[in-house]
């Protein structure tokens, strides 16, 4: 194209949730550009790669998968552990790199094109048209230039140019989180998810290993910001008996540091502009997990933006119809665990010990396996709270008017 061309759309951003909606708006016939900061799509790494079915039901098929989980182990405070096993594959782990650049193929594949090491500096968007400044990083940040769309989506993440240029407003809360990949000479368990609760462990959230293999995986955790950094906390956990007893001998291979931002925001959208995944603030507040919400905006996303260029200009008000059936898939979802989350963040470790003590019953475990979503964790709490009046009378209080 030339410099006075007008795409359809540009898409800021190739993660799932950019090269989904760029897929999807690709194949109704809409020419898609999409703008990737990165010299590779994927990297750096800002996820642990565990993923539910669901994702794979959005998707059609399997990609860059690991290793599967048939169960978790959630360590208390105290050192109790809830060892909960499905005794079949209830998570997917994959290759984040691998996955996202398979997603980003995908969107190539059907029409969009992408251009690499393409930093947006700013964007103007309005219904009659958007305009943004790009700077291309592979000339050394030197050379500049304008991109002009009909319609700009914000896929970029949790600090979102897109959202900052626009004035939408940003997410109310986001966790810090830090990880690191390591190889380990001893075997370990592929079958479960370890978390670890408590205060010294991870302020406000948990800290996690996922097994890749069974010689490599990754640990992580994820805090309210303020205090000792994540990377610090980290270490130290690295270094006391919860993690050394289970993980003996790790070496580090790599790692990663992020951010999560706690949604989901009310009004992704403004005229000729929408926002999704990270930069809608659409991860989950329990797990941290989005990608499957990034891949349920996308699918929205992209029909409003088709249905608001064949009616006319894209408009708040028609891109509205984004936002609007997303809330009703998921979005709603995310409000409640955003509400789990705070209930959580003002337990005390006692309280969190006698919580998962009270988990540990024969009855609840089968519900557990019967009825956990990682997707729709809220489910299963009404559930819990349904069946046994001994939680209700621990958690009860704390989780009044979340229903």
């Amino acid at each position: 194209m030339t410099p006075g061309d007008v795409h359809d759309v540009a898409v800021v951003g190739a993660g799932p949730a950019g090269s989904r909606t760029a897929q999807l708006l690709a194949a109704a016939g809409l020419d898609v550009v999409v703008l990737e900061e990165h010299r590779e799509v994927g990297r750096p790494v800002a996820c642990a790669g565990l993923l539910s079915n669901r994702v794979f039901q959005c998707l059609g098929e399997e990609i860059a998968v690991l290793n599967r989980a048939s169960g978790a182990r959630i360590h208390a405070p105290s050192g109790h552990v809830l060892d909960i096993d499905a005794g079949r594959p209830m998570a997917v782990i994959v290759d984040r790199a691998v996955f996202d650049q398979a997603l980003a193929r995908k969107a190539v594949d059907g029409g969009a094109m992408i251009r690499m090491e393409r930093r947006v500096m700013d964007v103007r968007a309005k219904a009659s048209g958007c305009v943004l400044e790009v700077r291309d990083l592979a000339s050394a940040g030197t050379a500049r230039e304008e991109v002009r769309s009909r319609v700009v989506v914000g896929a970029d993440g949790p600090s979102s140019i897109v959202r900052r240029s626009l004035g939408i407003q940003r997410p109310r809360r986001k966790l810090t989180g830090f990880q690191v990949a390591f190889a380990s000479s001893e075997p370990i368990d592929t079958n479960a998810v370890d978390l670890y609760a408590g205060h010294d462990v991870a302020p406000g959230f948990f800290a996690w290993v996922v097994p890749h293999g069974p010689h490599s995986g990754l640990v992580g955790l994820a805090q309210e910001p303020g205090g000792m950094s994540p990377k610090d906390r980290l270490e130290q956990f690295m270094k006391g008996p919860a993690f050394r007893d289970s993980f003996p001998d790790v070496q580090p291979v790599a790692t990663f540091a992020g951010t999560i931002p706690i949604g989901p925001l009310h009004r992704p959208v403004a005229n000729g502009a929408v926002l999704v995944g990270d930069a809608a603030a659409q991860a989950k507040a329990v797990s941290g997990g989005g990608v499957f919400p990034a891949l349920v905006a996308a699918k929205h996303a992209s029909d409003a933006i088709v249905a608001a260029l064949e009616k006319g200009e894209p408009t708040t008000r028609a891109l509205s119809a984004y936002p609007r059936a997303f809330d009703k898939e998921v979005g709603a979802e995310l409000r409640k665990a955003a509400r789990l989350r705070r209930s959580f963040r003002a337990m005390s470790d006692k309280m969190v010990n006698d919580l998962i003590e009270a988990l540990d019953d024969p009855e609840l475990m089968d519900l557990i396996v019967s009825q956990g979503d990682i997707e729709f964790p809220s489910r299963l709490v009404r559930a819990l709270l349904r069946k046994s009046p001994r939680l209700v009378r621990l958690a009860g209080p704390l989780f009044r008017g979340l229903f």
